[in-house]
């Protein structure tokens, strides 16, 4: 397959126009998904409208990015804003196509778990921060994907992907390794493959654990303390990625999350039952376990020497 090792600035920009649409659809994701009705929750059949006036959107303007610099961010049948979120999204997406390339070995099952996982990562990011909800109808199948990854390398651990690298240099790299390898501009150091065990403790505890906490807060507080979308999202990024670096992202997340809530609580804008959105803080501290975890733990374990 030798579209496979063609250089990675070339395959980002045969990539990113699919990222625009696929941020446009994750736009649909945000939008519908929070909604009662199942009707209005239908992403498959029911075309774009306008919110407001219901005006069903003409092809022509539904072009990523460029038809929302067109309308100037209003609807072109009542007027109504077109929030900026809709092209920062359509934008991101682009993004995550065109960049995952350079970080993961195109073309192997790491890299399509890296890109899904990314894309889930901005649909819920922006459920948790309007809606406060997460999604089971995304979450379920997360949770099973992150276990099916770890089946291909198990029959076909010595198959191999040729990726171009730093100055042209052809990378050999196993196509379903189920875990970080050497790419365009990303050589891992310390990473192991999440195997099957990996990824059923990582979801079994990814849900365990907040659910414990959470219990043990309701039967003090008498109260939740987490929603339930928590510990979903947990458990799915536990099994896309190991226990390992499920307690990572719950680390990185608590502190995002208290960072973010002591200024309001010192000002006053917030009490200690203001609800906070830690599916957001979960999403923005996978990337950093997930690339730099291992070297973060070992400088972690490094002050103690």
């Amino acid at each position: 397959m030798h579209f496979l090792d063609l250089p990675p600035w070339l395959l980002s920009l045969l990539l990113a126009p699919f990222g625009l649409v696929l941020g446009s659809f994750g736009n649909v994701l945000i939008h519908r998904l929070p909604l009662e009705d199942p009707a209005d929750r239908n992403v498959a059949t029911k075309p774009s409208h306008c919110p407001r006036c219901k005006a069903r959107i003409r092809w022509y303007h539904n072009v990523p990015l460029l038809s929302w610099l067109v309308l100037r961010g209003k609807c072109a049948d009542c007027g109504a804003p077109i929030s900026f979120r809709y092209p920062l999204v359509e934008l991101l997406g682009g993004l995550i196509l065109a960049g995952s390339v350079w970080v993961f070995p195109f073309g192997t099952l790491i890299w399509f778990k890296g890109v899904i996982c990314a894309l889930a990562l901005l649909v819920l990011f922006f459920t948790d921060f309007t809606e406060f909800m997460l999604p089971d109808v995304l979450q379920f199948p997360l949770m099973a994907l992150g276990l099916l990854f770890t089946v291909p390398q198990i029959f076909w651990p010595e198959h191999l992907t040729t990726v171009v690298g730093h100055g042209w240099n052809l990378l050999r790299v196993e196509t379903f390794l189920n875990g970080l390898q050497a790419a365009p501009a990303w050589i891992p150091a310390g990473h192991l493959p999440v195997t099957w065990k990996e990824s059923l403790i990582g979801l079994v505890a990814g849900y365990g654990l907040p659910w414990l906490v959470n219990l043990l807060y309701k039967l003090i507080r008498k109260t939740d303390g987490l929603g339930m979308g928590d510990f979903k999202m947990l458990a799915w990024l536990g099994a896309f990625w190991g226990w390992g670096a499920m307690l990572g992202i719950l680390f990185a997340a608590s502190l995002l999350a208290v960072v973010f809530a002591l200024p309001l609580l010192i000002s006053g804008r917030a009490k200690g039952q203001t609800m906070l959105p830690l599916g957001c803080f979960l999403a923005l501290g996978t990337l950093p376990v997930v690339f730099y975890g291992p070297a973060l733990w070992a400088g972690y374990q490094a002050l103690f020497r």
